[in-house]
């Protein structure tokens, strides 16, 4: 054979031996990571609403702590960290220009809990399908509306609603110069939040002891993330900024991260606790053997009667 033809052995070769050194790993890997979020708000109202276009933007996200454990065929996640969510919209006059900003922006920490499914599997690189479900908690919340004199449409359901200084004209309503206004707080908002999340990571081993990962999700939140004294104001035209409609948060989550990692090799594992179990078994002795010195009591026959 000349070496052309060997090289697809050579490679099978390493192949079955990385799975081979797989199946005989349990991996716990404990580290840190970083990354980013690309937020998506859905808000039947903004989607109806001629005074918003969506703006798409990336939000820091600091720091999180990872701990995983890896087993052939598949792994667990425990991810908590610090993450912020909310979409920017600008704001439309009636011409169709951008005169403004509107941001939502919300802090969480939340908790997620993932399981893994190796799609590439080896002692040294992972690619998974994940899958985690999580609960957050918010940690700060706003949401502003920033724009210039300009002559917006509003829906003639919140005119009666309108501060002094808005002039309603035929095409819409002339607004004054509005900078970083508060239309929500943080009170305004739910304090706990649920997700699910699908998506990939993958996981490469440098040297013996650490691991860089990279993980990739895309989040849904199952819940309205404002109060309903808030939506009731929605629903009621006191909120002039507003339609009503439900909302939802979405975002895509990416983060890079670094671990520590131990291995345990399971086969020996399992013999130690075999050779454990069997070492305490044995024949019955009684409870009472310490009292004789380690000794079985020993029963005396009678003396034999002579003839």
């Amino acid at each position: 054979m000349t070496p052309a033809t060997l090289k697809p052995y050579v490679l099978l070769i390493m192949l079955l031996a990385g799975f081979y050194g797989a199946e005989a790993q349990e991996v716990h890997s404990l580290g840190v990571f970083t990354g980013f979020t690309i937020p998506y708000t859905w808000d039947e109202g903004f989607n109806k609403d001629p005074r918003y276009r969506v703006k798409y933007n990336l939000k820091f996200a600091p720091v999180g702590v990872h701990y995983g454990v890896d087993r052939p065929g598949f792994g667990f996640t425990f991810d908590p960290s610090i993450f912020k969510a909310g979409q920017s919209f600008n704001v439309i006059n009636i011409a169709g220009g951008d005169v403004g900003e509107r941001n939502i922006n919300m802090t969480y920490f939340h908790v997620p809990v993932g399981f893994k499914l190796h799609l590439i599997d080896m002692s040294f690189f992972k690619v998974s399908f994940v899958a985690s479900a999580s609960v957050a908690y918010l940690v700060a919340a706003e949401e502003t509306i920033s724009h210039i004199d300009s002559k917006l449409k509003f829906s003639p359901s919140v005119y009666p609603s309108l501060p002094p200084d808005y002039i309603v004209e035929y095409d819409g309503v002339i607004v004054p110069n509005l900078r970083n206004q508060a239309l929500l707080e943080k009170k305004d908002f739910n304090s706990l939040q649920f997700y699910g999340a699908i998506g990939f990571r993958s996981d490469w081993d440098v040297g013996e002891n650490y691991r860089v990962s990279f993980d990739l999700r895309g989040y849904y939140g199952i819940f309205d993330t404002r109060k309903q004294d808030y939506i009731d104001r929605v629903n009621n035209n006191t909120a002039i900024y507003d339609l009503p409609g439900q909302r939802r948060e979405m975002f895509a989550y990416l983060t890079i991260g670094i671990s520590r990692i131990v291995e345990v090799d399971i086969r020996e594992r399992r013999k130690k606790n075999q050779k454990n179990a069997g070492s305490q078994t044995g024949p019955v002795q009684s409870k009472y053997q310490h009292l004789h010195g380690g000794q079985s009591k020993k029963k005396h026959s009678p003396p034999k009667k002579k003839n």
